[in-house]
This record gives C-alpha cells, sequence and structure tokens, in this order.
C-alpha cells in the first residue's frame, strides 16, 4: 500500500534563542559576551522532520503552534523547509515554549526554558486513526516531556499506529516535569525502536552498562534499543543483533539537535531498507556533522552531504567487542 508519508514526527516545537562560546560561569555574571547567536525552531520532533525532510523522507510535522508573534515565527521559518505542514495544528490559545540554548566553548550546551501553557501540547485526539494510516513511520520525540501524551496518551497513539503496519520509534528528554523514571513503562511495549541517550537511559533503567541498559528495555518490551553515546557513537541490540557504531572525528562548535539528528537519520536508512548496521553508521555521521554547526537543525542539507562526510572523515576506533 502506498502512503502519503514516509514519516510523521509528533511532539513539540520550540523557539530556539541560540548564543555561542558563553563563558562557563556566564549566569554568575552581570554581562557576557557571545561570539554568534541565532534565533530559529527547535524541540525534538521540529528537529527530526527537518532533518528527515533534507535527508529526502517525505516528512510532515504534527505539533501546536499558537497565533502570537512567537508562533509566527516559528511557521514562518518552517515555510523555508522541504517539509510537509499540513499537519501542523494552529491554535491561538496557546503560549509556546521558549528556550535560550546557551552553548559554551567546548560546544556543549545547556537551556534555560520557558514551558508553553496547557494548550500548547498535544492531546492523544490531536493524533486521529486517519492519520496515522497515513505514514510508513512515526517518530515520537520528547517522551517525559510531553503533559498531555505521556504514559497512556503516547502508548494509545503507539499501539494504534500498528494496527496500520507504521513503525514507532521514540526518543527520550530531560523529566522536565518529575513525572518519575516508571511513568513510561505502558508504552515500551509498543515501541519498535527506542533511542535515548546514555543520561536518559540511567535514569529511566538506573543501568550505567549499555548491555544492561538494552536488556532493561528489551525485557520492558521494547523491539530494538539503540544508545546514544555522544561522542562514543551509538550501541545497538535486540533480541539477535548487537554492535557498537565508532564515532566520527569532527571539532565540535554545537551538540545541540545532534541527538534529533541522529533519531532522523537512523529512521531514513530504516525506510530505504538498510540494515540496523548501515543505518547507526549513517546517524553517528549525520549527528557528527550536525554538530559542525551552530543551530540544531541547519547543518544538514542532504543524504549526499552525509554519504561524502563519511567518505571524507576519519573514525575514532573505540576497540569495543562486538559481542
Amino acid at each position: 500500500m502506498c502512503k502519503k508519508y514516509d514519516v510523521i514526527c509528533i511532539g513539540f516545537i520550540v523557539q530556539d534563542i541560540v548564543m555561542s562560546n558563553i563563558p562557563y560561569d556566564a549566569l554568575t555574571r552581570d554581562t557576557s559576551v557571545a561570539d554568534e547567536g541565532l534565533i530559529t525552531s527547535g524541540g525534538d520532533a521540529a528537529n527530526q522532520a527537518v532533518t528527515l525532510s533534507y535527508l529526502g523522507s517525505h516528512t510532515a510535522l504534527l505539533v501546536k503552534i499558537g497565533r502570537d508573534t512567537v508562533g509566527n515565527t516559528i511557521y514562518s521559518g518552517l515555510e523555508n523547509d522541504p517539509l510537509d505542514l499540513d499537519l501542523i495544528i494552529r491554535d491561538e490559545r496557546a503560549t509556546m515554549m521558549l528556550s535560550i540554548v546557551v552553548i559554551m566553548p567546548d560546544g556543549e550546551r545547556a537551556f534555560l526554558v520557558k514551558p508553553g501553557n496547557e494548550y500548547y501540547y498535544l492531546k492523544p485526539e490531536d493524533v486521529p486513526d486517519e492519520v496515522l494510516r497515513q505514514t510508513r513511520a512515526i517518530t515520537i520525540g520528547s517522551i517525559f516531556c510531553l503533559p498531555g501524551l505521556d504514559g497512556p496518551g503516547v502508548a494509545g497513539i503507539l499501539e494504534r499506529a500498528h494496527k496500520y503496519d507504521v513503525i514507532t520509534i521514540c526518543d527520550i528528554t530531560y523529566d522536565l516535569n518529575n513525572i518519575g523514571p516508571d511513568a513510561q513503562r505502558c508504552v515500551y511495549p509498543h515501541v519498535d525502536y527506542m533511542m535515548p541517550s546514555m543520561e536518559e537511559a540511567l535514569y529511566i533503567t538506573g543501568e550505567k552498562d549499555p548491555d544492561k541498559i538494552a536488556d532493561t528495555f528489551l525485557s520492558w518490551g521494547v523491539k530494538n534499543v539503540l544508545l546514544k553515546l555522544g561522542s562514543e557513537g551509538c550501541f545497538f541490540k535486540n533480541s539477535t543483533e548487537r554492535f557498537f557504531s565508532d564515532p566520527y572525528q569532527v571539532t565540535t562548535v554545537d551538540t545541540t539537535g545532534c541527538g534529533d539528528s541522529f533519531v532522523a537519520a537512523f529512521t531514513h536508512g530504516l525506510l530505504k531498507g538498510w540494515s540496523h548496521e548501515k543505518c547507526a553508521d549513517f546517524a553517528c555521521a549525520t549527528g557528527a556533522l550536525n554538530a559542525t554547526g551552530l543551530g540544531a537543525h541547519l547543518t544538514i542539507k542532504s543524504e549526499q552531504q552525509v554519504l561524502d562526510f563519511m567518505a571524507s572523515t576519519p573514525k575514532t576506533i573505540m576497540g569495543r567487542e562486538r559481542q
């Protein structure tokens, strides 16, 4: 069956205000000066959708955007990207999340966040079956930070998606609302691919070892676990496969959105029929390339760009065993 979309990215979108090369003690000073600054959209779902669209997957973004000045600015920016905006819900009652992204001298970042109001977050009825049946895959970003969906809401969407043979992919974020590490247990049996960072996985499972982390998620019903290890690459495990992917060597400018570009790239590879190892390698490369520019989703412009980067950029060989 031919479907309208390759991927629908579900979650939220924020207005990022990015400042680079900020001193580590900036918040203790009266004034600090940035090297560069920009205003752009961000948020897991938006970052994944924009990156997927540039890689060549036909992608729709399903988020709520207000009709205030911030919301109109975000929407206008998205019109310059090659993704489908038809599923975006414009709600005049919604006030948008704002995020000040502070990029420190080593390229790592910290966030100062002003959450949106109750009308800003999606609810289960915003993701009906007639939407789910139109796509080959869905990604749900920012689990643990979706007040209208977390727990049963996300589980219900994933369960309904499987009725239409949709691949379900989930990403995790910081537990901003303090709902607790066990809050998503009902979600995991409906997840085909879970892609946490090491920090997120530690929070949820209490484990530090990649194998133990993956085994915990698998025991909860997740089908495939892809652990993002940042500058150390990634680790993949399911019932029959286990491997590490080594990282690409880059000079880091900004790590914002690298995890989202990783998720987008892996998803893109899955939909092209690539092996899990090829998908993981491509995802590591996309995340690394994203770190060479400022902003969460402004660096990746095509699949070929990433393939050229892979062909010309050395890896750091970590020497980890496969089995």
